[in-house]
């Protein structure tokens, strides 16, 4: 509860802040926020606490855009977190999918993890019914997260040759992903960054 609430007390802090999906995995706190300062962003957050306390946090952000062919946002859709008790086996799911279909090309198999009868895409340049067909980029995953039927995979990769960090946001319904979301961001060069901790 304690992490939660720090989520809450972020989006307080400035009336163009939205936390709209708060997600936690044993230490981890994630939420899916939308900014509004000098221009309209989207982004992830993930928090890693120890006790009461956050000690680690990563994000990844972008400019928002859309909305996508389908009319979808970048931060519509469902918000509520269900079948906490089905965690493990979405964490599962999702791993596979990235493994297979995103990492390694294998597009033949996204019958498996997606039916495109129910499949909302949030992707600003995606549609509803099958993700987009065209290289995804991704190339490692470095940390997937989980809570009921939601699930956030952080991914390193390249997009339009440039050095990125995906992270996407998966929902899951009757074992399979229905929904999505995701950011993208690069990576700035060794030399710009602040700190030697890294993106992942």
């Amino acid at each position: 509860v304690y992490k939660r609430q720090l989520f809450k007390r972020l989006s307080k802090s400035s009336p163009r802040v939205n936390i709209v999906r708060i997600f936690s995995d044993g230490d981890f706190v994630f939420g899916h926020t939308e900014y509004d300062f000098s221009r309209r962003r989207v982004g992830f957050e993930v928090f890693r606490f120890e006790g009461e306390l956050a000690v680690e946090h990563w994000d990844n952000i972008q400019t928002r855009e859309g909305p996508n062919r389908s009319g979808r946002s970048m931060v519509d859709g469902v918000t509520e977190v269900t079948d906490r008790e089905l965690t493990e086996s979405n964490r599962s799911l999702v791993r596979h999918y990235v493994e297979e279909v995103l990492i390694n090309g294998r597009t033949g198999e996204r019958s498996r993890f997606i039916d495109p009868n129910c499949y909302t895409e949030h992707h600003p340049y995606g549609a509803d019914g099958q993700p987009e067909l065209h290289p995804s980029g991704h190339q490692a995953l470095h940390r997937i997260l989980a809570d009921g039927n939601f699930v956030l995979t952080l991914c390193e990769g390249y997009r339009e040759e440039k050095h990125s960090s995906f992270f996407d946001l998966y929902r899951i319904h009757g074992g399979m992903i229905v929904e999505h979301w995701d950011t993208i961001e690069a990576i700035p060069s060794r030399s710009e960054w602040h700190n030697e901790n890294g993106k992942f």
